[in-house]
């Protein structure tokens, strides 16, 4: 199972759980009421693929529910986003009301997700800063896509 993702080999036990005790391929079942699937059938996008959602068992929109259910790691992307490279302090300080531990925890969970970069420069003082991955950079239309929402419904 090498370098497969935890998701990737849960769905493929599971599906074969599925599928050994409903006599099915398991491809199409629970398909036809995922909107999410249905959407990426009908996009235009030659990026999207319908493969790309393995419903019911795994969905890409829960797995990046995950990512943004924390109160804080959608702020930090976007904190990081705006300004770029940041140092610790710097970022703590740009984002209003978190505390050092629940700074430390959100960069931790965002680093193993692959959305930022931490380096650290071993210098006289000591520092590290912290970037965004490609990944993380990725956010950009997402953000833009939630300040066209944001204008257009919120009051």
């Amino acid at each position: 199972m090498g370098n497969r993702k935890d998701g990737e080999v849960a769905y493929e036990l599971e599906n074969a759980a599925r599928q050994e005790a409903s006599g099915t391929d398991g491809d199409e079942n629970g398909r036809e009421n995922c909107r999410i699937h249905q959407a990426l059938l009908d996009s235009e996008d030659a990026r999207m693929s319908e493969k790309m959602c393995r419903c019911p068992v795994f969905c890409p929109v829960d797995n990046a529910m995950d990512i943004f259910s924390g109160k804080w790691t959608v702020k930090t992307l976007y904190t990081l986003f705006v300004f770029g490279r940041m140092r610790f302090g710097q970022l703590q300080k740009s984002i209003e009301g978190i505390s050092k531990p629940m700074l430390s925890s959100t960069l931790k969970l965002l680093e193993e997700r692959g959305l930022v970069v931490r380096e650290q420069y071993n210098e006289v003082p000591p520092h590290v800063e912290y970037s965004l991955t490609e990944g993380g950079e990725a956010m950009k239309s997402v953000f833009v896509e939630i300040a066209r929402w944001s204008s257009k419904y919120l009051k």
